[in-house]
Parts: structure tokens; C-alpha cells; sequence
């Protein structure tokens, strides 16, 4: 058998040596390879305006993937760069389109990508006043329709003065028997003043509206009080049970006599009652202060009503008189003179 040699064992080694450098080659590329892999994505790169591009690549700076895909961003544009699950990249550009606004006779213009009305007017120093409204309202996201136009709003108050119509009242007595026809004013009647305060609300100079905001009464009407005759109708204010055919419904006792008239300045009479329409002078051993009396003419053309006995005199002590009737004023007092009555005593 023939010994192998030197070189011949050389030669049998080199094909072993030889392949286990190619499966380290082989590794070290199938790793590179998965390396680069691992770092490459698939980035979808568009704009508003309709373009659209994909493609891989290992970066991620949104300029460079802008440059890679031959996009380039304006100033005013916004860029949107959004990585998903693994290798799947998205970058969109939302080109700034300009938004025009209208306001004060003046034309603003404002490049926005998205945004609001609000933002709008923000760009352009537009400002709005605290009635003032945009169309559309300001929250509004600018899309489609890019104009906005402000609309200026004031509120104006004026004031104006109507009048209020006085009336006629008529105060009814019987102590005009002798003149029907006779009337005497006892109050002049004046208008009153309403201040009527009305709101316009103004849009760009323009009324668009008015409301009355209040009325305030600055003067108030004062009727005219007329006294005047009316058959039966008490002289008196006072009230008391019903009268039938001039006579109370109840009553006590009843004189028949002659009855005058009198007025004072002073405010009370002889029983410290006060005197006013309804308040007689009597002969208090007769009729005793406080009771309550009512009179009238026999024929019922003069009624003077019920009535409280508060104060005395000679001719109603001395029998002259029955009753002395009083009257806030001189004139009516006279009026009558002296004329017969029945005094019924109803309390």
C-alpha cells in the first residue's frame, strides 16, 4: 500500500475549509439581509391635493421620506407622519388652501391647512365684538366652502314719550235738587307720560330688528272728578243698611224738623269726633253723640245720607233747628238753606 503524502493531504482539506467559509458568508448575509429587512418600511406618502406615492425605505424623517418621494411641503401645510404595526409607515401632507374673510368692507386672507373659522380670524387679527357673528359660526372646520364673512352687531336704545289718556269720573249727589244742570269740577284731569324704551338691533348697519325693552310710567294720569246731580244719591259717603223708597230698611225712631247747613275750618266738633261729608250737629239731649242717623227731604229730591251725630249749637240747642248738616265748603252749606227732613236714628 502506498503512504499518502504531504500535498495530497493538503489537497483533501481544502474543499472542507473552502465550504465552511461559504456558510459564514452565507450567515452573515442571511443576517444583514434580515437586519436591513427588519429596518425597511413600506411608507404610503400623499397629499390633499391628490398625489400619491409608496415605497421602501429604512428612514423615517418625514423631510427625507418628503425628498425620497419627490414631495415637497409648503410653509403653511401641515405634515402628518403616522407609523402602524411593524413596517407600515403613512405620511400625508394637508396642502394650506387660502381661506378669504370679509369683514368691516375690508377682504382678509389667510392660508390654513384645516382649522376653524376661529383660527381664521386669528391669522388675519380679525376680532370679533361680544354681539358680533361669523357665517359660518366660528367652531366651524374649514372645508369645502373656504370664505367667512363677520358680521357686525349693536344694540341701540331709544326713548320716546307716549301719552296715557286722563278719564272722567263723576261723583253723583242729590244736593243739586234745585239746579240738576249744575255740575262743579272737583279735580282737573291732566295725561299721563309712558317712557317707552325700544332696542334695535343693528347688523351691519342694518336695522334687523326692534322690541320694546320697558315702559316706565314717569307721570301718571290724574281723571277729572266732576260733581254732578242724580236724583236720590247721597250727599254722604257713608254706608248703612238698605234704603227702600227713602227710608232705611231698620231703624229706631224718627224726627221730623228743619234742618240747616254749616262748614268749619276746624277738623273737629263738639264731641272730639272729626267733621267731614256725614257728620251733623245735633241736640245731644235729643240724638246723643255717635249714633248713627239717616236724613232726607220728606219728597226724596234731597238725600243727604247716613250720618254720624258728632257736634252741638245754639239753634240745635234751643230747638231752631232738628239737625245742622255739614259741608266741607261755605258755598254748599248755602246751597240749600233751611228745608224739612226726616232724621231716622239707625243706631
Amino acid at each position: 500500500m502506498t503512504k499518502p503524502t504531504e500535498h495530497s493531504q493538503e489537497k483533501a482539506t481544502f474543499p472542507v475549509a473552502k465550504l465552511c467559509a461559504c456558510l459564514v458568508t452565507l450567515c452573515c448575509l442571511s443576517v444583514t439581509l434580515y437586519v436591513m429587512f427588519q429596518s425597511l418600511h413600506l411608507v404610503h406618502v400623499t397629499d390633499s391635493h391628490g398625489a400619491s406615492h409608496t415605497m421602501m425605505t429604512y428612514k423615517q424623517d418625514p423631510e427625507e421620506l418628503m425628498a425620497l418621494a419627490g414631495i415637497v411641503a409648503g410653509e403653511d401645510d401641515n405634515v402628518h407622519f403616522t407609523a402602524y404595526n411593524g413596517n407600515l409607515a403613512s405620511l400625508s401632507i394637508e396642502r394650506a388652501e387660502p381661506v378669504t374673510i370679509y369683514a368691516d368692507g375690508q377682504t382678509f386672507v389667510a392660508n390654513l391647512a384645516g382649522g376653524t373659522v376661529e383660527r381664521a380670524l386669528e391669522e388675519c387679527g380679525v376680532t370679533l365684538g361680544e354681539h358680533d357673528y361669523t357665517e359660518p359660526s366660528l367652531h366651524t372646520e374649514l372645508t369645502g366652502e373656504r370664505t367667512v364673512t363677520v358680521h357686525r352687531v349693536e344694540y341701540r336704545d331709544t326713548i320716546t314719550h307716549e301719552s296715557i289718556p286722563h278719564e272722567t269720573e263723576y261723583v253723583y249727589t242729590s244736593l243739586y235738587y234745585r239746579n240738576p244742570s249744575r255740575t262743579q269740577v272737583l279735580q282737573h284731569g291732566h295725561d299721563g307720560v309712558n317712557e317707552i324704551t325700544s332696542r334695535e338691533r343693528v347688523v351691519d348697519g342694518q336695522v334687523e330688528s326692534s322690541q320694546v325693552v320697558s315702559v316706565v310710567q314717569t307721570v301718571a294720569p290724574q281723571n277729572t272728578i266732576i260733581k254732578a246731580y242724580k236724583a236720590g244719591a247721597p250727599v254722604s259717603p257713608l254706608e248703612g243698611p238698605e234704603v227702600t223708597n227713602g227710608v232705611p230698611a231698620s231703624y229706631k225712631a224718627v224726627y221730623s224738623g228743619r234742618a240747616t247747613g254749616y262748614s268749619a275750618s276746624r277738623g273737629r266738633g263738639a264731641s272730639g269726633l272729626g267733621l267731614s261729608y256725614g257728620t251733623v250737629a245735633v241736640n245731644p239731649n235729643l240724638i246723643p253723640y255717635g249714633t248713627k242717623l239717616y236724613i232726607a227731604s220728606p219728597d226724596g229730591k234731597f238725600v243727604y245720607g247716613y250720618a254720624i251725630a258728632t257736634d252741638t249749637g245754639t239753634a240745635l240747642m234751643n230747638g231752631t233747628c232738628l239737625v245742622d248738616l255739614f259741608y266741607e265748603t261755605y258755598d254748599e252749606s248755602l246751597m240749600n238753606g233751611v228745608q224739612q227732613v226726616n232724621v231716622y236714628v239707625v243706631g
